[in-house]
This record gives C-alpha cells, sequence and structure tokens, in this order.
C-alpha cells in the first residue's frame, strides 16, 4: 500500500472500508438510488472507485466526475460520453446491435453514438444536439436490453448544481427536476442506479434552491471517518512497510493530536514521520509532534488553504462574514456555545446563522459536542491551522 496525499486511493491502496461498501451494496441492491453524505477528504471517491474496479455484486459501474461542469447540456454530454467509453459498455453485444440497426423505440433517436469494429464510439462532433433527450433515451434503451445492472457513480455533483444555479437558480431547479424525472422513469429504474456525492453537502445546496423535493427520493447514506481501531491500524501499516513502528506514547499522541480519524490527515502525518525518521526508527510521541508541526507548515498551504478560499465561495456577503469570524473566534478559543454562535451573528447582521453553521458541519469544519454543549473544531490539526495561517 502506497501513502498516497490528495488523490482517491485505489485497488492495492486502497484502505478496505468493508462496512461502507457493504451499506452502500445494500442499498442499491435494495432498488435504491442514493446520495453519499460525507465531509471532504473522508475518503467518499475512493469508495466509489472500489465499487468500480471491482464490480461490486455483479453491476457495472461508472464513475464520472462533474465538478467543472456549468451548464447542463454539458452534464449530460459528459454523463453520456463516459458512459459509452467504459470498457464494459462499449463493448456490449445488445446495446452495439440495436444501434447498428436502429431497432427498438429509442434506438433511432440516439445520434451521438455509432458503431466501430462492434464497439460503440461516442461521436464528439459539433452537430448541436438535445444531450438531455440522448441520455435519457440512451439509458432508456439500456434498461430494455442489458441484463446488468448499471450503476453511475456521480461525483461532484453539488458543485455542478452551484456551477449552474450562480448563472441562473431556476435553470438548476430545472435541471434538479430533469434528474429526478430520469432516476424515477419505469423502465430506466428497473435496470440504472444513481450514486450522488461530493465534497460539498447536496442537501444544503439544494436546500439554498428551495427544491428539495427534486431529491426526496435518494437514500441518504453517510460515510464517517476511520474508528480509531481503524486509523491507528492504516497508521502502522503505512509506517511499517517503510520500517517504521510505533511506541505506546506515539499512538497516544496520534490519537490526542489527530483525533478526526480521515484517512487525508493521517497520510500527511505519516509522510512527515517519515521524512524526520530512518528506517528502523520507532517513531514516539516527540515524533508525532514534529511531524504534526511540518504538516502545519506552509509547505502544506495547498492541502488547507482550500478550507478558507472555499468559504469565500461558498457563502456571500454577510454569510461568508460570520462563516469567516465564527471560526476565527473558535479557533482562538477552542470552544464556543450556543449563545456566542448567536451573539455573533447579531453582531455580523446575520438572521440565518444557523444555515452557516449547518453547512459547516456538514463539510466537516466543526461539530456540536453533545456533552460540553460547545461547537468544536471536528480536527485539531485545521484547527491549529486555522489558529496560524487564518487569525
Amino acid at each position: 500500500m502506497k501513502n498516497l496525499i490528495g488523490i482517491p486511493a485505489r485497488l492495492d491502496n486502497f484502505y478496505q472500508r468493508q462496512r461502507e461498501v457493504d451499506l452502500v451494496d445494500r442499498t442499491l441492491s435494495n432498488g435504491n438510488n442514493i446520495q453519499i453524505a460525507a465531509p471532504r477528504r473522508v475518503g467518499k471517491t475512493s469508495i466509489l472507485c472500489y465499487l468500480l474496479d471491482n464490480n461490486v455484486s455483479g453491476r457495472h459501474y461508472v464513475y464520472i466526475d462533474t465538478e467543472s461542469v456549468t451548464e447542463a447540456y454539458q452534464f449530460y454530454k459528459k454523463m453520456l460520453e463516459a458512459i459509452v467509453r467504459s470498457p464494459v459498455i462499449s463493448k456490449t453485444v445488445k446495446l452495439a446491435a440495436g444501434l447498428k440497426d436502429k431497432s427498438g423505440r429509442f434506438f433511432n433517436k440516439i445520434k451521438s453514438i455509432s458503431i466501430l469494429n462492434n464497439s460503440l464510439e461516442f461521436n464528439n462532433d459539433m452537430a448541436p444536439r438535445d444531450y438531455y433527450a440522448e441520455f435519457y433515451h440512451f439509458l432508456l434503451a439500456y434498461a430494455e436490453t442489458e441484463e446488468t445492472p448499471l450503476v453511475l457513480l456521480i461525483d461532484e455533483f453539488p458543485q455542478t448544481i452551484q456551477n449552474i444555479g450562480n448563472t441562473d437558480p431556476a435553470t438548476a431547479v430545472v435541471f434538479l427536476q430533469q434528474n429526478r424525472e430520469i432516476r424515477l422513469d419505469p423502465v430506466v429504474s428497473q435496470k440504472i442506479r444513481f450514486v450522488y456525492t461530493g465534497s460539498i453537502g447536496l442537501n444544503q445546496t439544494v436546500a439554498a434552491l428551495n427544491a428539495t423535493a427534486t431529491i426526496n427520493d435518494l437514500a441518504s447514506l453517510e460515510v464517517k471517518p476511520l474508528t480509531e481501531e481503524e486509523a491507528l491500524d492504516l497508521f502502522h501499516l503505512l509506517l511499517r512497510q517503510e520500517q517504521r513502528t510505533v511506541d505506546i506514547s506515539g499512538d497516544a499522541a496520534f490519537k490526542e493530536m489527530v483525533r478526526w480519524f480521515i484517512p487525508f490527515h493521517i497520510q500527511l502525518v505519516v509522510q512527515e514521520a517519515l521524512m524526520i525518521s530512518r528506517p528502523g526508527a520507532v517513531i514516539t510521541r516527540q515524533k508525532i509532534a514534529s511531524a504534526i508541526k511540518e504538516v502545519l507548515s506552509l509547505k502544506h498551504k495547498n492541502h488547507f488553504a482550500h478550507y478558507h478560499t472555499r468559504l469565500k465561495m461558498h457563502f456571500k456577503n454577510g454569510a461568508f462574514l460570520y462563516a469567516d469570524e465564527f471560526l476565527k473566534q473558535l479557533a482562538t478559543r477552542k470552544r464556543l456555545d450556543k449563545a456566542a454562535a448567536a451573539a455573533l451573528a447579531t453582531t455580523c447582521g446575520v438572521t440565518d446563522y444557523r444555515l452557516v453553521i449547518e453547512n459547516l458541519i456538514y463539510d466537516g469544519y466543526i461539530e456540536f459536542d453533545d456533552d460540553s454543549r460547545n461547537y468544536l473544531f471536528n480536527s485539531p490539526i485545521l484547527m491549529r491551522w486555522w489558529e496560524h495561517h487564518i487569525c
């Protein structure tokens, strides 16, 4: 297993998340479409890639990242192109036969796909096309001819909605309605499932458009950080293969100083621990502290600065001022209670501050601790970064 930083872990580099994989598999088997709710860097994309790489339960999987999409037609075109270019789908005999002789009620309506050497090919020409209709008709054709279920793994879908909504909110709502209509089509729904995820919250993004009814057919699954036991196992595994071991003080420091066990933070700590030690070394509490100090240095700005940049992109005007000041105060004071959060909203002139807090919780910045009745940073590492570089 390689210590991969910031990219999806696949095949032998994927730390087995059987609990999450089984949950997605079971939910798909029950006939549901899914939204995976999880904060950034928790490993959502790696889980999708595991489904893709292993053909879990014998389904066909196609992965599509739609983060750069800014218009609805681009989404449908990108989806259709990704499906057609999938090695599994491109060689399906029944689809190829139907497209070749234009048999069936849907095949003759698909103009974006041709047959080359008995394989499907996407016609990426400049001819004007209704890609929504093309995509819809292709799914209908697939559902009527193929035996194997098809699962579309759509990453960064909430960002796509936000991109479209930034130009015209009404267009974004129509886009959501179109996607719902496709999912619920009685023919499509027999063979095709949709799994949506992204680094911003789908529920929050759609709620901002007053369009929550467009996603109420989705089963919501939560992917949490690793458990403490899993985190220690991954930490030891990555270090052991580089001929390092960890003593009791190192384990205690790791649990205390990382605490929020997302794979990305664990991988960063491992990287820095390797940099300050030699093969055969024992990783102690002191080395963990030194490694995390390096994680917080400016050389890792590219890994953490986006947390603040994202606030500017996601929140506007008073909402951004509130989110920015809330996190600054939280980093400095370590905790804020509900009264302090409400008082800060008054100072910033924000009335819907609870929605801002809800977004910060979903996106993995903060949590509300029921025992102390306080808001806290999820991650001590992120809190220290905020204190050092943002405050």
